[in-house]
């Protein structure tokens, strides 16, 4: 599996730079279909591939999560899949009230599952498209997302002033570090600070505040 993984990341690392370079990508009919396509195939036994990955897949968004500083009441979750993003911030955060949505029901499925087996009461897990997001702006002290496509202009939105956005990767850290520049660019681009951005074992996480 830990090959496996290897040759996931050289994979993905172009993309990776290809689609950071080029935000408006993740807006194209192509790139939209696939992120319902895949993620619908894999649904069921995603946390199983996870787990016999071989790598610490949940190291970036673990470390990020001990960066927020804000005490957040009000947090979303976007693209939160199966809920492990979720679920790291309940644990982390547990007063909260935290909104965690995706688009791919099997997901959501798996996730109410495992929040009724765990006796975890204050995620609200439901349909949702983080490119189109239903909320009102300045709702959420706290939005994060982790291993996903970000739509930065609706997270900001809907971020409060002074909120905190975390966005986390399993994967090709390096290739995000090499492209800080333009990671910052775009965070700036729609209103949010870049507080710190690291790699972390394989992957990294990216903290910023929204500065208005």
């Amino acid at each position: 599996m830990l090959k496996i993984f290897k040759i996931k990341t050289l994979l993905f690392t172009p993309l990776i730079k290809w689609v950071v370079l080029n935000p408006g990508v993740m807006k194209s009919n192509l790139f939209l279909k696939a992120m319902i396509t895949f993620p619908s195939m894999v649904s069921k036994t995603y946390d199983k591939k996870i787990a016999g990955s071989g790598h610490d897949y949940h190291r970036a968004l673990e470390q990020g999560l001990t960066r927020v500083f804000n005490k957040p009441q009000k947090i979303l979750d976007l693209c939160t899949g199966t809920g492990i993003a979720a679920f790291k911030v309940a644990a982390a955060f547990p007063m909260s009230s935290i909104d965690a949505i995706d688009q791919i029901r099997g997901m959501l499925d798996v996730a109410k599952k495992k929040a009724e087996e765990s006796g975890i009461t204050n995620i609200n897990f439901e349909i949702g498209n983080a490119a189109k997001l239903k909320y009102s702006e300045n709702e959420f002290d706290f939005i994060v997302t982790s291993n996903a496509p970000i739509y930065l202009s609706e997270a900001a939105r809907v971020l409060k002033s002074g909120g905190l956005f975390l966005a986390t990767y399993s994967f090709s850290g390096d290739a995000f570090l090499h492209l800080k520049y333009a990671v910052n660019q775009y965070l700036s681009n729609n209103g949010i600070d870049l507080v710190e951005m690291e790699s972390t074992g394989n992957g990294v996480y990216i903290l910023g505040q929204k500065n208005k």
